[in-house]
C-alpha cells in the first residue's frame, strides 16, 4: 500500500512510477542473473520537491535481501521527474515494488 503526504494526488505519482516501471523491472532482471530465485517487496521511501524533482530516496523496508538491487531501483527514481506538488510544497511517499518472476504466479 502506497502514502502520499502534500500536494500531489496518488493518481500523478502512480502514473510517473508506471511510466518508468521498465527501470525497476531492470535492476530486479539484472538481480534475477545473479540470483536466480530472488523476489520480494521493496518499499522506497521518497520526497518529491516543489520543482518535481526527487529529493531523496532510500529503502524503507525490504523482503528482497539485495542491496545490489535495492542501490539501482533508489539510484533509477532519483532521476524521474514528477508533476510539481501544488502549494510549493515538499511530498513524501512511501511506495512498495513488489518483485518476482511473472512464472511465480
Amino acid at each position: 500500500e502506497s502514502t502520499v503526504e502534500g500536494g500531489l494526488h496518488p493518481d500523478q505519482i502512480n502514473a510517473v512510477i508506471r511510466r518508468n516501471q521498465g527501470q525497476v523491472t531492470y535492476c530486479y532482471e539484472r538481480g534475477l542473473q545473479v540470483k536466480p530465485q530472488l523476489s520480494g517487496r521493496v518499499s522506497v521511501n521518497f520526497v518529491i520537491a516543489p520543482s518535481g524533482r526527487v529529493s531523496s530516496a532510500n529503502v524503507g523496508h525490504s523482503s528482497l535481501a539485495s542491496r545490489e538491487v535495492e542501490s539501482c531501483i533508489i539510484q533509477k527514481l532519483r532521476a524521474w521527474q514528477f508533476p510539481r506538488p501544488k502549494g510549493n510544497v515538499a511530498v513524501k511517499v512511501s511506495y512498495p515494488f513488489l518483485l518476482k518472476r511473472l512464472s511465480q504466479g
